[in-house]
């Protein structure tokens, strides 16, 4: 058999059923890491193609339209001199396409080092520089979407919606700006708003992101005081591990009135166990012993909810058991049906089985915009999580009956619910 073939089979052996992708900038930086003389696009475009036309594209968006869409594209694809410009043009194919769960990532990418430390190479060979940003960009900016807890990043007084500027005085890239500079000091420039530029010292890890993320995973967990009451919190970056954090969870039950489950950011994985922990029953590869959240749940949903968080939020809400806050799902159900290398610098993520869901946005029961931009950190969709899980409290314990509608419109000073 062609060893690329073995290859790619290996890669989709242990690829999970969902992997979620966060966001489809493009990080290259040509004044940090020039790019190789003598891109051979076509050559490249030629792998691409073969695995699109034999992936499961065709079977959801029609076979006819593929092939169609990568006659129409194939041009300014070929005509590619780089690899950053090279997966800007395959990915408007891919958009054209209209498939969630198909994606060709760089080197120059959070999203491939994460993949890559999970599904293709947990060695060395999989790890990368951070310092703990999840950044986004935002037409020709990049800001702070996320901090992973307990990375070089968290307690250094960073704010979500801050514009990243520089790394060491080079334009910031979430990845070439801290190429060889694990265990060193860098100096980060951003900008909280408009005329108020600052700067930290941090000392990049090189690590697998995906190791890096199920341990901030792990750290978020925390008891949070509002008013007379004490909440649990879990910053739900993945569906992908061992469900460690949901027994967490459960050993602080007794202790607090209620839980704040914020699926905004990150990844998916399988929602087995997410949905055992929060509505009893989990289907395949959940333990018997697994146990059940039983106290008033606050799910926080955004453009991060995704893949099987978006299955998990919908059966919840189907069930009624915990009211959603925040902005609609994407709907991006599609299993993920293989991930394939192309070349040594790029990843090609092949969509698998079309769901249900898929399309089909999920809107919270409250909605609340949120601009992260120069934002101060400001998080209005969690102020909100806070004061309406506190009335579902209070209303319980006084045995008032009603909607959660009814909680929302006794809270003073909410003007953002609908």
């Amino acid at each position: 058999m062609d060893p690329s073939k073995i290859r790619t089979q290996q890669i989709r052996r242990h690829a999970l059923i969902f992997a979620l992708i966060l966001t489809s900038g493009h990080s290259a930086r040509s004044a940090l890491v020039p790019e190789p003389l003598g891109f051979d696009a076509v050559t490249r475009f030629a792998d691409v193609e073969s695995r699109i036309v034999n992936s499961n594209a065709g079977a959801i968006a029609g076979a006819d339209k593929v092939r169609t869409l990568i006659a129409q594209h194939r041009e300014a694809i070929e005509a590619c001199t780089t690899h950053a410009t090279f997966a800007k043009a395959v990915n408007r194919l891919i958009d054209d396409i209209g498939v969630s769960h198909f994606r060709y990532y760089t080197e120059y990418e959070w999203q491939y080092w994460h993949m890559r430390s999970k599904f293709v190479d947990s060695s060395e060979g999989g790890h990368v520089e951070h310092v703990g940003i999840i950044p986004e960009r935002i037409d020709t900016r990049w800001y702070i979407r996320g901090i992973l807890e307990g990375s070089p990043a968290h307690h250094k007084g960073l704010a979500i919606g801050d514009e990243l500027l520089t790394v060491d005085g080079l334009p910031y890239s979430p990845v070439n700006a801290f190429r060889g500079t694990a265990g060193e000091t860098v100096a980060l420039r951003l900008c909280r708003r408009p005329g108020l530029n600052y700067e930290v010292s941090l000392v990049p890890k090189r690590e697998s992101l995906y190791a890096a993320m199920q341990r901030a995973m792990g750290e978020s967990i925390k008891t949070v005081r509002h008013g007379e009451h004490v909440f649990a919190y879990l910053h739900g970056w993945t569906l992908l591990g061992d469900g460690e954090e949901y027994a967490k969870l459960l050993e602080m039950q007794d202790d607090v009135d209620g839980l704040l489950l914020d699926y905004r950011d990150g990844f998916g994985g399988t929602w087995h166990r997410a949905e055992r922990f929060l509505l009893g029953h989990g289907g395949r590869n959940v333990a018997s012993d697994d146990g059940t959240w039983t106290k008033p749940v606050i799910i926080l949903t955004g453009e991060g909810t995704r893949s099987a968080k978006e299955i998990v939020v919908y059966h919840v809400k189907q069930a009624g058991r915990a009211p959603l806050v925040g902005e609609p799902t994407p709907g991006h159900v599609t299993s993920v049906g293989g991930l394939a290398e192309i070349g040594d610098d790029g990843l090609l993520m092949l969509p698998g089985m079309r769901f249900d869901l898929e399309g089909k946005p999920i809107t919270p029961d409250f909605i609340i915009e949120r601009d992260i931009r120069h934002g101060n950190g400001a998080d209005l969709q969690m102020e909100f999580a806070r004061e309406l899980l506190g009335s579902l409290i209070r209303r319980e314990k006084q045995g008032v009956v009603g909607s959660w509608e009814d909680a929302a419109l006794s809270l003073p000073n909410i003007t953002r619910a609908p």
